[in-house]
């Protein structure tokens, strides 16, 4: 599994995205599983069981620990540990990439492959304000802001964690400079009497050129986008 990067972050934050390589046979033998854990995988296939077992692994190993922590899941899906609620965590996927973030904050992250088809999706959840910020720029810059904030926006709805948000007028998206590589700004939640603010810290990377499917006629390496949020109130 090749690591394409790594991040640690003030004040305790580690996030690693890797692509996935190795068979499912390595991570059954290097993660052992709780019962409810089995329950879940074994209702997956293909590509998506591989992202399971792949960034539960990563996690492992981001945690240092020399015997797996055991990891459960809320009745909304977002995972803890059992035995370290110091502990926090997010974990994502997007067509073999996965990214795992550890931190002593309550925290989020998602990664995101280019797609075509975020040009189509952008007004489901970009606020009208969002979208008319976007607009003053070229074709090209638009796209890479849709991505950063489909991600930003999926990292804070993880964060939350208790469902029903709508990303149009729940998540707000502070404005933000924009490099091509990466950045940093706030984000918050608001819906009913439940205000947060969170720090954002996002990029765009790319995969390397051996990870291109041969004969796939792109001349370019293909990019990802990537964000994690924590409530602490900056990452540096």
């Amino acid at each position: 599994m090749p690591l394409l990067f790594s991040r640690h972050l003030y004040p305790s934050n580690t996030f690693a995205v890797w692509q996935i390589a190795e068979p499912e046979s390595k991570f059954q033998t290097d993660l052992p599983l709780m019962q409810e854990e089995i329950a879940d995988v074994v209702q997956l296939k293909g590509l998506r069981r591989a992202e399971w077992w792949a960034s539960r692994w990563l996690l492992h190993h981001l945690t240092g620990a020399a015997q797996r922590l055991p990891l459960a899941k809320t009745a909304f899906s977002k995972p803890f540990f059992l035995d370290r609620p110091d502990l926090y965590c997010s974990l994502s996927h997007s067509h073999g990439i996965i990214g795992a973030l550890l931190s002593d904050q309550n925290c989020g992250c998602d990664i995101q492959l280019f797609a075509e088809k975020m040009r189509k999706i952008a007004p489901k959840f970009l606020h009208t304000e969002e979208a008319e910020w976007i607009s003053q720029f070229n074709s090209v810059v638009q796209m890479d802001l849709m991505h950063l904030y489909w991600t930003m926006k999926e990292s804070l709805y993880k964060a939350y964690s208790l469902k029903a948000l709508d990303f149009k007028e729940h998540i707000r998206i502070a404005p933000f400079d924009w490099d091509g590589y990466e950045g940093k700004c706030t984000g918050s939640i608001q819906k009913n009497e439940f205000q947060q603010q969170y720090a954002l810290m996002f990029g765009k990377n790319y995969l390397p050129v051996e990870e291109i499917a041969a004969g796939s006629g792109d001349e370019q390496n293909i990019p990802y986008y990537w964000t994690i949020c924590s409530e602490a109130e900056t990452f540096s």
